[in-house]
């Protein structure tokens, strides 16, 4: 029929309704299922683990235990939600009255069953049971009527005991309330889901909250990934400018409708310390390693002293040529003092950031003219973009020979690269 006997109407003396429209007055209260009017198959969410089925412990015997649980089961021959209940640990032995096979091994099945005499069964009851496998194929049995697996039990050959490995949970997904959020172990489970617009699911195995807009599956907010191929596999369909932090970079990813793009660096870990790999800014300096520069020439300064490095960072062998191995926006500072020639006069300096490769390609420079009494000091600074790949080098140049860094000043002589954004 199409109409259905309402929930609740009167007949004195006994009423209208069928139980299948009392299992459809259920289902109305339960997360929606294949259709409308039918919700899904499942546990319901509780403390512990509803449903589980285990090996005995901590000496594995013959038997397994399941756990209690409420579940939401719908009659494939008729219509509506049975919902049925467990509501003690129940122990099962596998071996007694089916001890193992001498020398092939076979699959039961741990199952949830309901039986209607409705429907022609021969009782109405709710039971979980073992169903034995056939020792002489590779094949599990098949179970009849309505029935939900909760796990498959390999039983080798010649078995006296199951071991905990040789359990497979089979459990169906949870099932909540219309409208609740519905956890889901993992992306099977959340795409086994009858999804609306507008339900929620908790992944698991994310620790997030996933929506469904009626098309896909969104993750709302900035969820946590391990890796950018991490970020690929699980964020399956992103919304353009969806936001993801991933812990192995620390960087915050964005979705430009093509690819995810570093886009916001976070750090990683303390200034001025070199355990942290994943941090977005590199500083180099000087630190008392004299250099001594010859008279009007171009020449790469070295920076011998790490104080803190980053993957985005590669130098040379002597520290005067940096290799920038992310793309992106960078801000590069250089800053030198040099030790004065002394004497009568003045002299001239000039520093430049420059491209590693072709030291007459400028980013930025100054230049300053000092009495011969006065140590040299300047500084210099660019913001850019640069191609993964990119080099710079920091020169300096003196009309007067054999200037040196002065040491008087650890930190002072230094390049300092940051990467900002993509």
């Amino acid at each position: 029929m199409a109409e259905r006997n309402s929930w609740a109407v009167s007949d004195s003396p006994n009423g209208v309704i069928t139980t299948e429209d009392a299992r459809l007055a259920v289902s109305a209260a339960v997360q929606s299922g294949p259709s409308p009017v039918l919700s899904r198959n499942g546990i319901r969410p509780a403390n512990g683990d509803p449903g589980k089925v285990a090996a005995a412990s901590p000496t594995p015997d013959g038997t397994v235990t399941v756990q209690p649980f409420q579940m939401f089961m719908r009659a494939s021959r008729g219509v509506g939600s049975y919902v049925q209940t467990l509501d003690a640990v129940k122990t099962l032995d596998l071996l007694k009255d089916n001890p193992a096979h001498s020398s092939n091994a076979r699959i039961d099945l741990i199952v949830a069953q309901q039986t209607d005499k409705f429907y022609g069964d021969t009782t109405n009851g709710f039971v979980v049971k073992q169903i034995v496998g056939d020792p002489t194929t590779s094949q599990e049995p098949t179970p009849t009527g309505d029935y939900m697996l909760l796990a498959s039990v390999r039983i080798p050959a010649g078995a006296k005991s199951i071991a905990p490995e040789q359990i497979q949970d089979r459990r169906p997904g949870w099932v909540v309330g219309l409208g609740g959020v519905m956890p889901s172990r993992g992306v099977g489970e959340r795409d086994a889901v009858h999804a609306y617009n507008g339900i929620t699911t908790y992944r698991q195995d994310r620790r997030w909250l996933e929506i469904n807009d009626g098309d896909k599956w969104r993750v709302p907010s900035i969820p946590v990934c391990t890796s950018l191929a991490d970020i690929r596999a699980m964020i399956t369909d992103p919304l353009p400018g969806q936001l993801v932090f991933s812990t192995q970079d620390n960087l915050v990813y964005r979705w430009n409708g093509a690819d995810w793009i570093g886009s916001v660096a976070t750090g990683g870990g303390a200034v001025g310390t070199t355990a942290t790999p994943t941090r977005h800014e590199a500083r180099y300096e000087v630190r008392g390693n004299v250099q001594t520069f010859p008279a009007q020439a171009n020449t790469r300064s070295r920076f011998p002293t790490m104080v803190y490095g980053s993957p985005d960072i590669t130098t040379s062998a002597n520290n005067d040529t940096f290799t920038l191995n992310r793309a992106g926006i960078w801000t590069i500072t250089a800053s030198f003092r040099t030790v004065a020639p002394q004497g009568s006069g003045e002299y001239h300096t000039y520093m430049a950031i420059t491209d590693g490769a072709n030291i007459e390609i400028r980013y930025a420079n100054t230049m300053s003219r000092w009495l011969a009494t006065s140590p040299g000091t300047m500084s210099t600074a660019t913001t850019n973009f640069f191609n993964a790949g990119a080099t710079v080098s920091v020169i300096f140049w003196s009309d007067s020979a054999n200037r040196v860094h002065d040491a008087g000043w650890a930190n002072v002589n230094h390049v300092s690269l940051t990467w900002l954004r993509a």
